[in-house]
């Protein structure tokens, strides 16, 4: 490990400590989840179908209480929603206000951010220019692509200045050329703002390309399998780093590692 990436490890921002999630006195979701995310980092978590890696991250961002173990953000016990956090979803679709303009879209969540008229526009319009909608401020959701709306999704997460950004397969609804432009629009976001990430995906491809590690669950009740650090070069690139023996072997390890874990029994 490089000195740059000790001194990154230091500076954790989140930290996930023996988390369960059961849903009332029946299914064990997530059995025990320890991890941690750095500042500046872009984190994955992949898992097969139904490991709870939706509810593993709800969870981190306080939108459901654990059922035992704790989520830290700075040190600090996330009990609620934190402003430090913004969630980008799936389903960009319902997540956007359809009559409202791109502009008003991504404006919305700033209207209780203690910030003057002046302040809150320039961060609107840096953002919608950060994802390429200059052009198209002025439209409605209903009016754009559904690539487009998933950008306006992401300007209005960018637009908050969260410290940590989650994303919950936040490009499996669209098409394969959509889903790769979208990737490195995160990545090049990423790198402008500085922000941290962490991506829960089916898509292992996907979480290698984007990643500076990858956690593996099992299939549920939920642990993690394995850490994995992904050491492939920046900036990435689709053709190059898609097509690099490392990223083949790191992402047929994810496959292994997810294939050898049959269903498991729920503890009681």
């Amino acid at each position: 490990m490089t000195n740059g990436a000790v001194a990154a490890r230091r500076d954790r921002v989140l930290e996930v400590v023996d988390l369960q999630k059961r849903y009332g006195a029946g299914t064990l979701a997530i059995e025990r989840i320890s991890l941690d995310v750095c500042r500046g980092e872009f984190v994955s978590i992949v898992g097969p179908s139904g490991a709870g890696k939706t509810t593993l991250l709800k969870t981190i961002c306080g939108l459901l209480a654990p059922t035992s173990g704790r989520v830290l953000l700075d040190d600090k016990l996330v009990t609620a929603p934190p402003p430090e956090m913004v969630l980008v979803f799936q389903d960009y679709a319902r997540s956007l206000f359809p009559w409202l303009t791109v502009t008003a879209n991504v404006a919305f969540p700033l209207r209780k951010k203690r910030l003057g008229a002046g302040e809150k526009a320039s961060l609107v319009l840096e953002a919608i220019d950060a994802v390429g909608l200059t052009a198209f401020a002025g439209h409605y959701p209903w009016q754009l692509s559904g690539g487009m709306q998933q950008r306006v999704a992401i300007a209005r997460a960018v637009a908050f200045r969260p410290e940590i950004l989650l994303l919950d397969e936040p490009f499996a609804s669209v098409d394969a050329l959509t889903r790769a432009d979208l990737e490195d629009l995160t990545l090049r976001l990423r790198a402008e703002f500085g922000i941290t990430m962490l991506l829960v995906t089916h898509d292992i491809d996907e979480a290698v390309y984007l990643s500076d590690r990858v956690f593996v669950l099992s299939p549920p009740p939920s642990v993690i399998v394995r850490e994995i650090a992904v050491p492939l070069s920046q900036p990435r690139e689709q053709e190059r780093t898609r097509s690099d023996a490392a990223f083949l072997a790191l992402r047929n390890e994810i496959h292994r590692l997810i294939g050898q874990h049959p269903e498991r029994t729920p503890a009681p």
